[in-house]
């Protein structure tokens, strides 16, 4: 009798492993709920806008002066942490290490930007704030996403040679308000917590302050009349779920 009575209730389980809402399927059911996020990108960024609509250097006014004068654009070093609040929104911070690519000065118009003939030059820049992520897919091999972010940028510029057979220095460094950027990729999940694929971002910018060194004395710097500026990022992003 026994025997008889656990029949009943071990075929029933038996039975209802094999079906699609079984343990088996439990244990493939995407985990909900907050989780960590990392995630480090790189890529190549092209720059728009200006400085500045009016930029005074040294006493001396400057209303042309486009940023892809002075480089050809930048390498960024990408890092993304955050926290899941659901398995579609994401919030957190990001922060972004840039070589700047410099360009050569035409050798007809020296003063019209970029890096001096002879002149050794190099930039860097740095970018961090506060974004949210939403993922539209995010239990599906494929998953599409966007982003929008502020923060705060500056950039770093150096010069060093000779010039007319002196030896010349000269610093620069800019920094204002990443007023918003906006991003979207396409996440591939090669792995239960890991996913590749690409990403694009453009941001709206302002200078608000400027320095200037020549050879280790203060110059002239002013942002007489703040202008818009900005950076079109495309490349790659590995992130990683925890």
């Amino acid at each position: 009798m026994r025997a008889r009575a656990l029949a009943g209730p071990l075929s029933l389980a038996l039975a209802w492993l094999a079906l699609p809402g079984g343990v088996a399927a439990a244990e493939e059911t995407p985990r909900e709920g907050p989780r960590l996020h990392l995630a480090l990108r790189t890529g190549f960024g092209l720059p728009l806008g200006t400085y500045a609509d009016v930029r005074t250097l040294g006493g001396v006014a400057d209303t042309d002066n486009q940023i892809s004068d002075d480089t050809h654009g930048v390498i960024p070093l990408w890092l993304d942490i955050g926290y899941w609040l659901s398995s579609h929104l994401m919030l957190g911070g990001y922060f972004v290490y840039g070589v700047v690519l410099p360009k050569t000065a035409s050798a007809t118009d020296p003063l019209g930007g970029g890096c001096p003939r002879g002149l050794d030059c190099s930039a860097s820049g740095v970018r961090f704030g506060l974004q949210a992520q939403y993922a539209f897919a995010p239990h599906s091999f494929v998953n599409p996403w966007l982003g929008l972010g502020v923060g705060y940028e500056w950039i770093n510029s150096q010069i060093g040679g000779e010039l007319f057979g002196l030896d010349f220095e000269a610093s620069t460094s800019s920094s204002g308000l990443e007023f918003l950027h906006l991003q979207g990729g396409l996440d591939t999940r090669l792995a239960p917590s890991f996913a590749l694929g690409p990403f694009a971002a453009i941001s709206a910018m302002q200078y608000t302050s400027c320095h200037v060194e020549l050879s280790g004395e203060p110059a002239a710097c002013e942002l007489d009349d703040a202008g818009w500026h900005g950076w079109v990022v495309f490349g790659v992003r590995g992130a990683l779920g925890l």
